[in-house]
Parts: C-alpha cells; sequence; structure tokens
C-alpha cells in the first residue's frame, strides 16, 4: 500500500473514458410471490403508522382498513443499489389508490408513486412533499384485470410503468432530479431531487378505496456480469453535487473495464452501509468492496473492523478510502482511525485525504478542489481522489489478467 504524500500516478496524465459496457443482467436483491408462500412472504415485512390490517388471501396480499388512511407495509431490509428495478403484480379496481414508496434514512418522505385508478392517472410525487405530484400521465385502470408496476432507478432519474397484463395497454412516466451547470463543465449545483433517490427501505400503501391484490414483489439489481468493484459510503461516494460522469467511482471504472457498481446514500453511517452490503453484495458478488464513511460521522475503530470482516466473510477484498479533507479539520481524527484499522487489518485504502490536501498537507483542505460547501469534491475534486486507485496494489494488472 502507498502512504506516501506522492502516488505513482502523479507521473501521468490520464484521460477517462466511457468504456464499452456489456448488456446489464437482472439479479434478484429480493422477491416475494404471495400465492405461492402465503404468509411466509410477509416475514420480512412489517407495518408503520397503519390504519387497519393486512393479511394473505387467495388472490394475494391484501389490505383492510378505513378509506383514506395510509396504510404502509415496509420491507425490513435497506436497498440502494443504484441501477435497480422493482416489479410489482397485483390486481387493480376502478377506485384503488395505490402507492410504491421509499422511505430515507430518517423514515420519512422519500420516493412516491401512486396509481390512482379513481383519477385515471399514474404519478411520481415530489421530492419531499407527497401531497404535490412531480409528474402524472393518464391511464385507465380495468376493474380486478392484472398489472405489473415497475419502479426504475437509474442514479439520479425515476421512471414508473404500468402495465395491463390482459390488454397490453402500457403507460409510463419519468423525472430526471436537475443540476444547475451554469458554472460551466462537470462542476453543478445540485437543485432537487425530483421524485427522489428510491433509496432505504421500500414499502407498499393502500391509500383509499379497494385494496388491491398484490401477488408478487421483486427488487431486481441492474449490472453487467462480473462486476469487478462495489463502491459504497456516502454522498462523496454518491457523487453528490457533480455529474455522473464526474465522481471518482465513474472515472476509477474508465480504468476497470467499466466493471464499477454502485450502492452509495447521502448521510450514510457505518451502520446502514453494512446493512446493504449485507443484502447487496451477496447477490453482485464483486471481486472488491470499496467503502467511502465518516464524513457524516459515526466511525469508531470497532465498527470499521467489523465491516471489514464483514467484506471478508462475503468474499470480497474490502478497500476502506481515508475522507476528503475538511476545512474543519475534523477529518484528521476520522482518517487516523481509518488508517490504524487499514494497518492492523492489512487493508488497502485510496488516499483521498493527500488528494484533496493542499501542497500534501492533510490538515489542510485544497479549496479550489470543493463545492461551495466545502464539503463535497466538485469535478477536479473527484478526478484527484479517482487517480488514487492506484493505492490499491496491483488493481490494474488483476484486471488485465483477466481475473
Amino acid at each position: 500500500m502507498l502512504t506516501g504524500a506522492v502516488s505513482c500516478s502523479d507521473e501521468y496524465v490520464f484521460h477517462p473514458y466511457e468504456p464499452e459496457r456489456a448488456a446489464a443482467q437482472e439479479l434478484a436483491l429480493l422477491e416475494y410471490d404471495f400465492l405461492a408462500d402465503g404468509a411466509e412472504a410477509l416475514s420480512e415485512f412489517s407495518s408503520t403508522d397503519n390504519y387497519g390490517s393486512f393479511g394473505i388471501e387467495a388472490r394475494g396480499l391484501a389490505f383492510e382498513g378505513t378509506d383514506d388512511a395510509a396504510l404502509y407495509l415496509g420491507y425490513d431490509r435497506r436497498i440502494t443499489f443504484e441501477e435497480r428495478i422493482t416489479r410489482v403484480r397485483l390486481s387493480l379496481f376502478s377506485d384503488t389508490r395505490f402507492g410504491l414508496q421509499w422511505l430515507e434514512r430518517d423514515g420519512k418522505g422519500g420516493s412516491l408513486f401512486t396509481v390512482d385508478a379513481a383519477e385515471g392517472t399514474i404519478n411520481i410525487h415530489t421530492f419531499g412533499n407527497e401531497d404535490k405530484v412531480e409528474a402524472s400521465v393518464w391511464f385507465t385502470v380495468e376493474n380486478g384485470h392484472i398489472y405489473t408496476l415497475e419502479a426504475v432507478k437509474s442514479f439520479r432519474s425515476n421512471t414508473f410503468t404500468i402495465t395491463d397484463e390482459s390488454t397490453g395497454a402500457t403507460a409510463s412516466v419519468a423525472t430526471v432530479s436537475e443540476l444547475d451547470s451554469s458554472a460551466g463543465g462537470n462542476s453543478v449545483e445540485q437543485n432537487e431531487f425530483k421524485g427522489g433517490r428510491q433509496n432505504n427501505v421500500f414499502g407498499m400503501r393502500r391509500l383509499s378505496g379497494k385494496s388491491p391484490f398484490i401477488k408478487k414483489v421483486e427488487i431486481l439489481a441492474s449490472a453487467a456480469p462480473g462486476p469487478f468493484m462495489y463502491v459504497t459510503g456516502d454522498s462523496v461516494a454518491e457523487g453528490d453535487q457533480v455529474r455522473e460522469s464526474a465522481r471518482f467511482g465513474q472515472v476509477m471504472a474508465s480504468w476497470l473495464s467499466g466493471r464499477v457498481v454502485f450502492s452509495a446514500q447521502s448521510g450514510s453511517t457505518v451502520d446502514s452501509i453494512m446493512d446493504r452490503i449485507s443484502n447487496e453484495v451477496p447477490v453482485i458478488r464483486p471481486e472488491y468492496v470499496m467503502v467511502t464513511v465518516g464524513t457524516d460521522g459515526g466511525n469508531t475503530r470497532e465498527k470499521l473492523v467489523e465491516l471489514v470482516e464483514l467484506i471478508r466473510s462475503l468474499g470480497a477484498v474490502p478497500v476502506l478510502n481515508r475522507i476528503p479533507v475538511r476545512n474543519d479539520g475534523s477529518s484528521e481524527t476520522i482518517n487516523e482511525t481509518i488508517a490504524s484499522v487499514c494497518e492492523e487489518m492489512d487493508v488497502a485504502s485510496c488516499r483521498f485525504d493527500l488528494a484533496t490536501s493542499h501542497d500534501g498537507d492533510t490538515s489542510r483542505q485544497n479549496q479550489d478542489l470543493f463545492m461551495s460547501d466545502m464539503v463535497h469534491p466538485n469535478a477536479d475534486g473527484h478526478y484527484a481522489m479517482a487517480k488514487r486507485l492506484f493505492d490499491i496494489p496491483g488493481i490494474l494488472l488483476y484486471t488485465k489478467a483477466g481475473n
């Protein structure tokens, strides 16, 4: 592992490119068939703030409660994989109002997609204000027909589709979060997440009208075969406030034949990262798991040790990155803890502190590499961080060997 102020990569000028990607395949992160498995399929779901009940009937999972009462049934495990599809197969009726919802880390808000059969619309609601609709399209629900609802997440974009299995009638609505590119290039200010991120806890809501009969629920990761590196962490890893192509993981992907997948979320701490690693890595099966965490606090030596042990137990090689230099100096203590765990457990670490420091002094931030909040790296900062990929011993030799 390289530990000095200069990496071998500093002698070269790298030119990232968009690699040709293999066709994506769908990998099941979860799958529940309420017709075949009955009550057993409910074992990992629980109700939250409900005015009613739910149970299995001959036609599937049904909700019972008073009209206009939001009855929410949530899945008990975190899912944050960046490229994924949620499919729900169900019967709908002429007055049904039903939604798919993802709650954010505080257990509120998030993303809400609804079918309003009474109004004849499908909708993506406004992030942080579910009473408002961000995007909507007309669609007529035929009473008692079976439908497939499909919600697709791709980085900052959301697509919601409904298909009538009997007639083939279909409709889609989509949102893309806005970035203000007035600064030019890849340095952009993030205005809003339209429709939200579809992150964390997935659930289903009977809003009013006759209950649907839910027959099957599945969440599928969309990934090319044989991903090499799984990148997870907080907003720095997610790439808040920069374009998708500019974030450090995407630049690294250009040197790793595009074999990089993402599952990062703003505000993450070690605990939430371990939760989603446990749910996603056994399905994705990457060679490396790269974690960038600590900017939002929560790091302790004990938790980082647990994180490294978890990754190794799943058959992957851990990479525990230092965090970028903080303007308030708080990153020094955080990075000392990360460095001590990496040294004790022989774990590779990309030196994001050196990449974002002033002249190699990790106590001083290079402010030219950060957005106006002085917390999130800008495009130049992400590029400097990406070049620290070569702090991982032999990583390009490993990929060239075809492993």
